[in-house]
Parts: C-alpha cells; structure tokens; sequence
C-alpha cells in the first residue's frame, strides 16, 4: 500500500492467535490485492468476503484486515453468507473504480477440506509457501 503500513503475517498470527491456513489464505489474498490495485490509503479499499460464516472459514478475515487495513471497525469489509465451494474475496479500490475478485484454486479447496488428515501445521507451511499463483485464481475488472 501506498503510505499505508499493513501487519506483518507474524503480527497477524499474533493477531489471530495461531499460525493457520485460513489465516494465511486471508493475508495473502489482501496481499495479492494491495500489490494489484494500490490503494492509495486507509480508506481507500473495499472488500467483500463471501465464506461460509463459520470457522475455519472466516479466520481469512482477520488475515484480509491485517494485510490490507479493511477492517470491521472501518465497514470497508462486508460478509456475504456462501458455501465452501463459492469461497471468494472482492476488493475495490473506491478511487480508481478498479476491482479483483479472488477465488481459490479448485484443488487448494480440496488440500484445505483435507486438514484432519494433513495437519494445521504442515497444512499452514504448505499455504504460507504456496505462490498466489499457485492459490487463487484472479480476475481483474477495470
């Protein structure tokens, strides 16, 4: 972001309390929007999380707020009711009118349904490691 400073993702497990996945896909997602759109400052950016409103799911949250200042408090996020496999984060840079929409990659929805069986920990390595590329799948809107 422009002369805006966003947590790190070591304050944002802080934050959130663990080092988990969801967490990680949220901070990544608003990461991958900053870098994308470039809000200009705080107020600037809009997001709109459509997840089932449940954990694991809505940890993404607080790693979308840590990574792009959007935030509860500020009402520049708003949360739409969806189903895991309708998972997708909207941001709007409100100056330029520019938009992304992020979804994950059909097979990183399959990898984060399998966590009983990969593990927190190495499931969070395997996202934190994982290129955005590699995670989302993207479209832009001018």
């Amino acid at each position: 972001m422009n002369k805006v400073s966003r947590l790190t993702l070591k304050e944002a497990i802080k934050l959130h309390g663990h080092r988990g996945p969801w967490l990680i896909i949220g901070y990544k997602a608003g990461l991958r929007a900053c870098e994308i759109l470039r809000p200009q400052n705080i107020f600037s950016l809009r997001c709109i999380i459509y997840t089932p409103i449940k954990t694991p799911y809505t940890c993404a949250i607080d790693g979308i707020q840590a990574s792009t200042q959007c935030t509860i408090g500020k009402l520049n996020i708003e949360l739409k009711e969806s189903d895991v496999n309708n998972i997708r984060y909207i941001f709007i840079n409100k100056i330029s009118g520019r938009k992304l929409e992020i979804r994950l990659k059909k097979n990183i929805v399959k990898l984060m349904m399998d966590i009983d069986r990969i593990g927190l920990i190495r499931l969070s390595k395997i996202v934190e490691e994982g290129s955005s590329c590699n995670l989302f799948e993207e479209k832009i809107y001018d």
